[in-house]
């Protein structure tokens, strides 16, 4: 099943990806019930990564009192079982003119997608989504990626750049789950989702419901990973822009 099709168009972005290997047990039966309660139930595993930026330099393009943040547990690990799965991040008022995201196979180190964006300038909380273009490969099922987002403060040097990363790992979802889904209304999807662990595509279903009177999923799972504070902050449509430009090397897994 797409869950994305129960979601209103987002910007494509460009992902970067490294995940550690690992076995989980979804819950099954019950714990898929219909329930519009959010219960997140996260897989008992963590991964490299930081979801947030630490203290930025003097002359760093973001303010020292705000911070560029992934909406991620702080395990920084997620799960999917979308092959152009959406993440999302806090970008705060920055003077940097470039954004990049970048997504790595942990297995083979391979770069799998790569992309530069220009920020629109207004602080919030923007989506990526890797693209379903017809030429971008989807995720494999059971593999895991690393990913980067980082904000290019200048482009002559990198070490200048302010980023967030994490890991994800794309999963099959088992027969209770994915008939769960089938039957499932726009408003039940992020429960569902987030009692069988499955973080990014939960967080992606309720997005589209943060702003309205059937907003509680959003506001609960950002509570569920300590970023209550982002439940009122708006999301951008528009925030990034695509670039056709190759991107720089702002981003690099040694």
């Amino acid at each position: 099943m797409n869950v994305n099709r129960h979601l209103q168009s987002t910007l494509s972005l460009s992902v970067s990806l490294l995940i550690l290997g690992g076995s989980f047990i979804l819950p099954t039966g019950a714990g898929l019930a219909q329930s519009r309660q959010v219960q997140l139930n996260l897989p008992n595993l963590s991964a490299p990564g930081n979801r947030q930026s630490g203290a930025s330099r003097s002359e760093s393009c973001i303010s020292p009192e705000d911070s560029l943040s992934a909406l991620m547990p702080a395990s920084n690990y997620g799960l999917t079982i979308e092959g152009y799965p959406s993440f999302f991040f806090y970008l705060p008022e920055i003077s940097a003119q470039v954004v990049e995201f970048a997504l790595y196979n942990e297995t083979t180190m391979e770069l799998v997608y790569e992309g530069r964006f220009t920020p629109q300038g207004e602080a919030g909380i923007v989506s990526v989504t890797l693209p379903n273009n017809g030429f971008q490969k989807a995720l494999e099922v059971g593999q895991s990626y690393f990913w980067g987002f980082s904000v290019v403060c200048n482009v002559d040097d990198p070490s200048s750049s302010i980023v967030v990363e994490g890991t994800l790992r794309r999963i099959e979802p088992s027969a209770s789950l994915s008939a769960a889904l089938d039957t499932a209304t726009p408003e039940t999807l992020p429960s569902i989702l987030a009692e069988a662990g499955i973080w990014h595509d939960a967080l992606t279903t309720s997005a589209p419901l943060a702003a309205n009177a059937n907003g509680e999923a959003w506001k609960a799972l950002l509570e569920a990973v300590d970023l209550g504070d982002l439940t009122t902050t708006p999301l951008l449509s528009g925030g990034l822009i695509v670039e056709p430009t190759p991107v720089s090397n702002a981003i690099r897994v040694n």
